[in-house]
């Protein structure tokens, strides 16, 4: 039995039989969708996606070797791949366009470091891209309406790689390569997104790590005290702009919102400290997130916030959610962050 006090901007329960008290600060993690709840958020979100004759998705395909890789859209992360294999199916990359007209696709290659030892128990580490790095990206068009499978895909535009006069990659011997290309998209809606937000690289810095410390810590209090409601409102920006994107239906939308609370279903729930991280931006400036320093592939690329749990299985398990932070036009970074729409 547990009874929910609101006092003065706070949230906070009390739980019987003497454990800790835990509170949610409504000033650190500021909520930009105070109407949403656990109960309306699957009808407040299908509610918000509109449907076209045409409902153009935008995919890539991308085949390496030799590297592992990151990719952004419109400088926001949309693919990470630190391993040797390749995937079969296109990925889809809509919920980072967020209107009409030219995007930019960024890549940026890693050596494959200890995986070639890993996977065949023979040769050392490597530390700098070969002479045999290569990378093809595709980017291909579909119609999400049509009866068009992706065999019949729009190919809009390839991406190779380059290589010297004799055949090898231009950045071989380096230990890091990036490389931007653009592509022109055409899609019926508009998405804000972070493109209201303010340059974060123009205020105070470390106030700005501070204030993303604040809010990934208030975040992972949602999951100890399993606040659905909570976590409703906080992801309902993020979940709008990609149901938009993808033109979601009610059934796409039920079952999203069930993989959200099948998280509070897991057992021994441990939030882990918010350390050993640095800051990054993404968004041309405007959008922050705390990066976890490790190379392991459980970790790698994650962000600072860990849960750990046991699953259904008996098994040890760690969910680290994507917390993508911005500061509207017009607030104050002293009142706090925001969650990307």
């Amino acid at each position: 039995m547990r009874k929910l006090l609101v006092l003065f901007g706070i949230l906070t329960v009390v739980f019987a039989c003497g454990q800790e008290k835990k509170q949610i600060n409504a000033k650190i993690m500021n909520i930009q969708y105070p109407e949403i709840n656990a109960n309306n958020f699957e009808q407040k979100l299908a509610a918000s996606v509109k449907h076209y004759e045409k409902e153009p998705l935008y995919y890539m395909r991308i085949n390496k070797s030799n590297c592992v890789v990151e990719v952004l859209v419109n400088d926001y992360p949309v693919h990470k791949d630190y391993e040797l294999s390749n995937y079969a199916t296109p990925l889809a990359i809509n919920r980072a366009i967020l209107k009409s007209g030219e995007q930019t696709l960024t890549y940026r290659l890693y050596p494959v470091g200890n995986l070639i030892k890993e996977e065949y128990g023979e040769g050392g580490t490597v530390t700098t891209l070969t002479d045999n790095t290569a990378i093809a990206i595709s980017i291909i068009k579909m119609d999400n309406n049509s009866e068009k499978t992706l065999e019949d895909e729009e190919v809009i535009i390839k991406h190779i790689s380059l290589s010297d006069a004799k055949g090898r990659f231009i950045a071989s011997g380096k230990p890091y390569y990036e490389f931007t290309f653009t592509f022109n998209a055409q899609v019926p809606y508009v998405n804000e997104g972070w493109s209201k937000g303010q340059d974060l690289s123009k205020l105070d810095q470390k106030l700005l790590e501070a204030k993303a410390v604040e809010f990934y810590k208030e975040y992972g209090k949602i999951y100890e005290m399993k606040d659905a409601d909570l976590l409703a409102k906080v992801s309902y920006g993020l979940e709008k702009r990609n149901s938009i994107a993808s033109y979601k239906k009610l059934y796409d939308i039920n079952g999203l919102w069930k993989e959200y609370l099948a998280d509070f279903d897991e057992k021994n729930i441990k939030v882990l400290p918010i350390e050993n991280f640095r800051m990054v931006s993404f968004g041309d400036d405007k959008v922050v997130f705390l990066l976890l320093n490790s190379l392991s592939y459980t970790y790698r690329g994650g962000g600072a916030l860990r849960i750990e749990y046991i699953d259904k299985d008996g098994d040890e398990s760690t969910l680290m959610p994507g917390i993508y932070l911005y500061l509207p036009e017009g607030k104050k970074l002293e009142d706090g962050l925001y969650m990307i729409n």
